[in-house]
């Protein structure tokens, strides 16, 4: 079976959501299970891999084609920048603030940026 017979059958399949489950669920467990064996760059190797992407972007294009691919894709760098901030404030403040503290901050300050830089750049809406 080709690549365009799996994206089909897994856009028809009553189950798909499990299954976009289960796989998003193996790469977070793979990340936690590595960065649990002091294996940190390797946890973050898989974290950052394009393996999540990739599969986010056959399973949208077996959902909705190529243009919502291209949307996603567009939309992917216009998160990029809070993302780094946010990473930023978690590497940052993990040892002097707590994690709950700096992830609490990271995520808040990722949401404003995020809103933030939707209102400012034409034709971007959440």
């Amino acid at each position: 079976m080709q690549l365009a017979s799996y994206l089909a059958y897994l856009a028809g399949s009553d189950q798909r959501l499990v299954i976009y489950f289960l796989l998003g669920g193996t790469v977070t467990a793979l990340t936690a299970y590595f960065a649990s064996q002091g294996r940190g760059m390797l946890s973050a190797f898989i974290t950052t891999l394009p393996l999540q992407t990739v599969l986010s972007f056959l399973l949208i294009y077996a959902e909705g084609g190529g243009k919502t691919v291209e949307e996603y894709a567009k939309s992917l760098l216009i998160f990029t920048p809070p993302w780094l901030c946010y990473v930023s404030i978690v590497l940052l403040g993990a040892n002097r603030i707590g994690i709950v503290k700096s992830l609490t901050l990271g995520v808040l300050i990722f949401v404003i940026l995020s809103v933030l830089l939707q209102k400012i750049l034409p034709g971007t809406k959440m």
